[in-house]
C-alpha cells in the first residue's frame, strides 16, 4: 500500500494549509480563547474551500475524492487547530441542509458515550444523534452549558434529547459508517494536533538560547523532539492506512484499522502537547504561547468517536 502523497494532494495541503494561516493566525486564535464566540465568517471560508464536501460526487457539489483527501486536509484543520465541530459538519454534508455550504452548524451525540455532551452547543442549528438503530435529526436542543471548559476553542454542554424524537436520516449501517469515518477523521485532526504542537516546540528550541547554546542542540531536548516525530509519522501512516481502507474494505478490516489509527494518534497528539510545553520551560506554562491549546485540543478529542480503552477492546477482541 503506497501512502506517498501525489502532486495533487501536496497542492490541495498547501493551498487549505496557505488559507488556514490566514483564517486562524495565532493572534486569532488567542482571541478566540477570550471571547468563545463562534466565527461564522471563517466556518462559511471553510465551507467555501470545499472542505466539508470533499468525498461528494461532483455532481452532489463535492470534489468526488477519496477518504485520504479528506485525512490529508483535516490533518491541516488540526494543525491550525481550528475551532468549531468540523467532522460533524463534514459527516452531515449532503444529507443536513445547508451543512455542506456553512449555512448550518451541525453538532453530534453518540448515544455510546458516557455522557451527553455535545460541542459548541450555542452556535449549532442542527444536532444528529448517533445511535446503534441509525441516524436522527433534531433542532439544535436548549443545552446546559459547560462553565469551564477542557479546550477553550471548544465550548461544551450537556443535553438530554432521545433519539425516536427526532427525524430519522439514516440506518443502522449508516451509524456505523459513521462512526468509523468520525473515528478516522477524528484521528487525523490528532495528528494534525501533534504536528502543529512539534512544529511550536522545534521553532522555539531553534531560537531559545540556554548556556550560550540554542536548547535544541542538547541531546535530552533532541530526544524528546525525535520521540514526537516518531509517534507523529506513525499515526499518520496508520490513518491514511483506515482512510484506504474504508474506501476499499476488501484490503483489510476497517473496524481494526480506524481503531488503530485512533488510539496511536490520540496517543501521539497527547505525548506532543506535552512535550511541546516541556519544550517551552516556564513559557509552556503561559496562556499567550499556544502550547497548551495543542494539549488541550488531544485532549478532548481522545474522547470523541470511542476513547483509547474502547478501540484497545475492540483490537483486542479482533485479534
Amino acid at each position: 500500500m503506497d501512502l506517498t502523497l501525489n502532486a495533487d494532494q501536496k497542492d490541495l495541503r498547501a493551498a487549505l494549509r496557505d488559507r488556514l494561516a490566514d483564517l486562524w493566525s495565532p493572534d486569532r486564535l488567542r482571541a478566540a480563547t477570550e471571547t468563545g464566540d463562534f466565527d461564522h465568517d471563517a466556518w462559511k471560508a471553510l465551507a467555501e474551500m470545499g472542505v466539508f464536501t470533499v468525498t461528494l460526487p461532483e455532481d452532489a457539489g463535492g470534489m468526488g475524492l477519496g477518504t485520504a483527501d479528506a485525512v490529508i486536509l483535516f490533518e491541516e484543520l488540526g494543525r491550525a487547530l481550528v475551532p468549531g465541530p468540523v467532522t460533524a459538519a463534514f459527516l452531515a454534508a449532503g444529507l443536513v441542509p445547508g451543512a455542506a455550504e456553512g449555512d448550518a452548524v451541525v453538532t453530534l451525540l453518540d448515544t455510546r458515550d458516557a455522557t451527553s455532551v455535545v460541542e459548541h452547543p450555542r452556535a449549532a442549528t442542527h444536532l444528529v444523534v448517533i445511535d446503534d438503530d441509525g441516524l436522527f435529526l433534531l433542532p439544535a436542543p436548549r443545552a446546559e452549558p459547560v462553565a469551564l471548559p477542557l479546550d477553550p476553542l471548544t465550548p461544551v454542554g450537556r443535553v438530554f434529547v432521545r433519539p425516536e424524537d427526532g427525524e430519522r436520516i439514516g440506518t443502522a449501517e449508516d451509524a456505523a459508517r459513521w462512526r468509523l469515518l468520525g473515528a478516522v477523521l477524528t484521528a487525523s485532526l490528532q495528528v494534525g494536533t501533534a504536528q502543529g504542537a512539534l512544529d511550536l516546540a522545534v521553532r522555539y528550541a531553534k531560537e531559545r538560547t540556554q548556556f550560550d547554546r540554542v536548547i535544541g542542540s542538547f541531546q535530552a531536548v533532541k530526544h524528546l523532539l525525535a520521540e514526537c516525530l516518531v509517534r507523529t509519522d506513525l499515526a499518520r501512516a496508520a490513518t491514511l492506512v483506515a482512510a484506504l481502507v474504508l474506501d476499499d474494505p476488501e484490503s483489510g478490516d476497517p473496524h481494526a484499522a480506524a481503531s488503530s489509527a485512533k488510539l496511536l494518534a490520540d496517543e501521539a497528539a497527547a505525548a506532543g502537547g506535552r512535550t511541546g510545553i516541556q519544550v517551552h520551560g516556564g513559557m509552556g506554562f503561559t496562556w499567550e504561547v499556544l502550547a497548551h491549546l495543542h494539549l488541550k485540543r488531544a485532549w478532548v478529542q481522545e474522547t470523541v468517536f470511542g476513547t483509547a480503552g474502547d478501540h484497545a477492546e475492540h483490537l483486542a477482541a479482533a485479534f
